[in-house]
């Protein structure tokens, strides 16, 4: 016979743990706060930094996925900190010692969810607010739910380097199951980067300035089209591309071979220089450090399966620019980021209304 102790126990209101409910007041109230810490960066660089490592924090969660592997990975909040290809994400991005912002805010506010949802959700966030007119807004397009995992040995193997369309073929499409298209449209988050010396061995911004890497828009596909590029560290594994001597940067203005490879056939052709008739008075562009004005960069064939990253340029453009039209890149980087962050995963859940 139950005793008063024990009814009194069964009255009392089970408590779900926070994690299993994510609603869409938590959603935005993560979103005002990286806009909160983003006021507090009176740095541009840094501003540029902390916006675009939120971005690929996410991209290096999502990139490890192998639908062919035993260990398929995706976004399980779990990263190899000590892999090279992370550099410039520990330390700066997310830490255990109190230094770095987002994880700072993760810690104090949010454990309750997974880092996997966390970290998307704010690079949602940055999304947003660099969008012009803030208009891409990927709340209808989140899901949650996922679980992070306690280890991923040989993540960071997985996780593209930036050496031109194979790799893009075998991880992004062969791996991930995205398309060329996918592709194109997710590497146009470079608008927002920055490389460094120090992390990935790229040095520069892929935009011409600081205020253009703050925002979110087809600017990289501009970039690509529009301006002349020569190779740079040739023969090392830091092989890029780099503008002439019209940078607006104190770093040069870079792009690397996988970003240069939606134009032209990089794989077959480097080192190329971009165009070889364009000069500064009687300097040719491609004549600063080495000379590759004879050698320009081929463009794809008509028939190569890599056309499809071509007419995903074009059709990103927007039309004959100068234009304003961001509509088909936002279109598919919506489209693409949602594939991306939810490969992989079976129990994924809309966001609530409200939690109780």
């Amino acid at each position: 016979m139950m005793n008063l102790k024990s009814i009194a126990l069964l009255l009392v209101p089970v408590v779900t743990a926070a994690k299993s409910c994510f609603d869409k007041s938590t959603y935005y109230e993560i979103d005002s706060d990286i806009e909160k810490i983003a006021s507090g960066i009176t740095d541009e660089d840094e501003l540029v930094h902390f916006y675009g490592g939120i971005v690929r924090l996410v991209a290096h969660d999502f990139m490890d996925y192998d639908r062919n592997a035993d260990n398929i990975m995706g976004t399980d909040g779990c990263m190899d900190w000590a892999h090279e290809v992370n550099k410039g994400l520990w330390g700066t991005v997310w830490c255990d010692d109190g230094s770095c912002h987002l994880s700072n805010i993760y810690n104090e506010k949010y454990s309750h969810l997974s880092k996997a949802d966390f970290w998307i959700a704010s690079a949602n966030a940055v999304i947003r607010q660099l969008s012009v007119d803030q208009e891409l807004d990927l709340i209808d397009t989140f899901l949650w739910g996922r679980q992070d995992a306690d280890s991923c040995e040989g993540q960071g193997d997985r996780i593209p380097t930036g050496s031109g369309c194979r790799e893009v073929q075998d991880i992004l499409l062969d791996a991930m199951d995205l398309t060329w298209r996918d592709a194109v449209a997710l590497l146009g988050a470079h608008t927002i980067g920055k490389g460094h010396a120090d992390f990935s061995g790229h040095e520069g911004y892929w935009m011409p300035t600081t205020a253009e890497s703050l925002v979110f828009d087809k600017g990289y596909y501009e970039e690509i089209v529009r301006r002349t590029w020569r190779p740079r560290n040739v023969g090392l594994k830091e092989e890029d591309f780099q503008t002439g001597t019209e940078d607006t940067h104190e770093e040069p203005q870079l792009m690397l071979k996988t970003d240069m490879c939606f134009w032209y056939d990089i794989d077959v052709s480097y080192p190329c220089c971009s165009r070889t008739n364009r000069w500064y008075g009687d300097t040719n562009r491609c004549d600063f450090e080495e000379v590759y004005s004879d050698n320009e960069c081929t463009r794809h064939d008509d028939d190569s399966s890599r056309m499809e990253a071509v007419q995903s340029v074009v059709e990103f453009l927007g039309g004959g620019f100068p234009n304003e039209n961001n509509e088909p890149f936002y279109k598919a980087y919506a489209s693409a980021w949602y594939k991306a962050t939810t490969n992989g995963q079976d129990n994924l859940k809309t966001l609530r209304s409200e939690c109780w």
